[in-house]
């Protein structure tokens, strides 16, 4: 990695985190099908920060030769390329799964999405043989828990409440099977978590409270927490601190927007503030470094109170 404005250069520094090739603190970002000249711009100044890009069902209308020079790229600043689950559940579906796979490690993928998030839930023996399938492939694979609507969706007892016991016995199979990590569906987490400070912080003692219990039965580097990338710009940034507040800012989070990635990295380091959640937001670690003559506490990002506040820039 280059220099950086920070003690590297000008002789100050900065929260530190996680860095590249990571085990923790992963982050996974959307590629919706943008231009590789316009992503390309992105790397240069922030792949750092980007371990993981999620290539989206609009790439099936894509030139191939478009879609081999990004994949090259990201590979280029050690990024995975990976697939979005969609597209795979559509080859599933069509009877050509584990073609599929070879298919996509042929192009230079290296990480795939196992999930059924917008089909009926196949049985886990179907989903632990075909993460099976994709490990002897060589991919790194993220099994996925939840579903988009709840019709269907086991993980859930109704819209807003977990099955906290299935989806710790559906997140142990895959992970027994062999994914590296297991997605849990930003639709879910949304609905079951809130989605705005306000929500969020009402539901505390409900939604939070499950998703722990999930989390802490299984540990918190083997999910990656999703925030949809088409929800409101509000939406996406009040969730992303929520899972820093939590778990900190080595939390693994995925469908971040890949324009989005330095307010993102700034969320997590402390230096950007997240509205509506009181002085545990207002850029908790530059607070706490001018509280403390210059040092940060330890644990600076929970360091600060809870308020649930009106967001100054609603309305």
């Amino acid at each position: 990695m280059s220099k950086t404005l920070t003690h590297e250069y000008l002789g100050i520094s900065v929260s530190e985190r996680s860095r590249k090739p990571r085990s923790r603190g992963i982050t996974m970002v959307i590629d919706s099908g943008e231009s590789w000249q316009f992503e390309q711009g992105i790397l240069d100044a922030w792949a750092e920060y980007i371990d993981v890009v999620k290539l989206t069902i609009r790439h099936l209308l894509q030139p191939v030769d478009v879609l081999k020079k990004k994949i090259e790229t990201f590979r280029s600043y050690n990024i995975d390329a990976q697939p979005g689950g969609i597209i795979i559940e559509v080859a599933r579906f069509q009877h050509h799964g584990a073609e599929f796979l070879g298919k996509l490690k042929d192009l230079g993928f290296t990480q795939v999405e196992i999930s059924a998030s917008t089909t009926e839930r196949r049985g886990m023996d179907e989903e632990v043989a075909f993460t099976k399938t994709a490990k002897n492939l060589g991919f790194k694979v993220i099994g996925e828990i939840g579903k988009k609507v709840f019709e269907g969706d086991s993980t859930r007892v109704d819209a807003v409440t977990l099955n906290v016991k299935e989806c710790v016995n559906q997140s142990k199979q895959l992970l027994d099977a062999g994914a590296d990590r297991v997605y849990f569906e930003g639709h879910v987490l949304r609905r079951v978590l809130g989605d705005s400070a306000s929500d969020i912080l009402k539901k505390q003692s409900t939604g939070t409270k499950q998703f722990s219990e999930v989390v802490n039965a299984i540990g918190q580097d083997r999910f990656v927490f999703e925030c949809s990338a088409m929800v409101p710009r509000k939406t996406r940034r009040a969730m992303h601190f929520w899972y820093i507040y939590q778990f900190g800012p080595d939390v693994n989070i995925g469908n971040a927007r890949i324009e989005e990635i330095s307010t993102l990295e700034s969320i997590r380091r402390g230096m950007y503030p997240v509205f509506g959640f009181g002085p545990a937001g207002d850029h908790p670690w530059i607070t706490s470094t001018a509280s403390h003559d210059g040092h940060a506490s330890e644990g600076w990002w929970r360091e600060f109170p809870l308020k649930d506040e009106v967001d100054p820039l609603s309305g």
